[in-house]
């Protein structure tokens, strides 16, 4: 059950995440640029606490990782700033079923244990699909094709970050070492991503760059994502360490849209949500929660 906790914190935190731009509409590049050094610079004395990682692989899957990072983290920055947190947030609900199948291809063994229980597998099917349909349904307007075409490397992204952060958070034994070196290592490279996309795209001089990622107002909303984005990162790794499947844990962060939706509210924001599938989509997740979790064998 910790797992689910844990996931529904990420989904909050990730509903704090998108809204940030939708008010400010800053360069997507630059917030990117403050969540991935600010977290990095932060962490990185407690990686003198374990010992340093030695395989090949868990490095290249941390590179790998950032790179994903600074993907999701610009497109997301820049849809929420252009089209708006809910539409933006809404888009997502495609990695839940792109993550379980890639999950289920890089385990085959667990996947093939699945199928053979027939009974559980085409429950599961059934409520991962009816989850997915209400989520897309919680909008009165059709998401246009902009936002839908936009997001697509986010979406792709986000699916690669949950199987990664999986692995990451399997890495080893010691769960703070292996959320340590993500916080540090991974965040890093996320922050060069985004340095070299906003130099590539702005072509600023040396001054200017400095006095754009270090104005004010980004100075204050830098330290807001560096606060809420590294409690997004630990419950994350936390939910994939101990969930059966990636996939579950994603759609579990599709509960944002609903964190989005009363937030909006409270500040008197717009969103064409409907409350009706809202209420369809808390009620698959309720049967995706008691099928993982009850005693009926899943263990992918």
């Amino acid at each position: 059950m910790l797992w689910i906790i844990n996931g529904l914190i990420y989904g909050f935190f990730t509903a704090l995440y998108t809204l940030v731009n939708q008010r400010h509409k800053f360069n997507g590049y630059i917030l990117g640029i403050w969540r991935g050094f600010g977290i990095a610079i932060i962490f990185f004395p407690f990686l003198f606490l374990f010992p340093p990682q030695t395989l090949a692989f868990n490095w290249a899957l941390l590179i790998f990782q950032g790179w994903l990072i600074g993907i999701y983290d610009s497109h997301l920055f820049f849809s929420s700033a252009q089209y708006g947190a809910g539409p933006t947030s809404r888009t997502l609900a495609v990695s839940s079923l792109i993550t379980t199948i890639i999950w289920w291809i890089m385990t085959p063994n667990l996947f093939f244990e699945l199928i053979a229980n027939e009974n559980v597998f085409i429950t599961l099917t059934f409520v991962l699909a009816g989850f997915t349909v209400s989520y897309w349904y919680m909008i009165k307007t059709p998401i246009s094709r902009a936002v839908a075409l936009y997001m697509i490397p986010a979406i792709f992204a986000l699916a690669g970050m949950s199987i990664a952060t999986k692995e990451i958070a399997m890495m080893g034994q010691d769960v703070w070492s292996n959320l340590t070196y993500y916080l540090v290592v991974a965040t890093f490279v996320s922050g060069c991503y985004n340095t070299i996309q906003y130099i590539k795209k702005e072509q600023p001089n040396t001054k200017t760059f400095f006095s754009n990622v270090f104005a004010p107002e980004i100075v204050k909303t830098g330290i807001y994502i560096i606060g809420f984005s590294t409690l997004l990162i630990a419950s994350k790794t936390m939910a994939m360490r101990l969930a059966p499947n990636p996939g579950y844990v994603v759609a579990l962060v599709l509960s944002a849209p609903i964190f989005v939706y009363i937030l909006n509210k409270h500040n008197k924001i717009p969103d064409n949500i409907s409350v009706k599938a809202g209420f369809c989509m808390l009620f698959f997740l309720v049967l995706l929660l008691i099928i993982v979790n009850g005693n009926w064998g899943i263990t992918d």
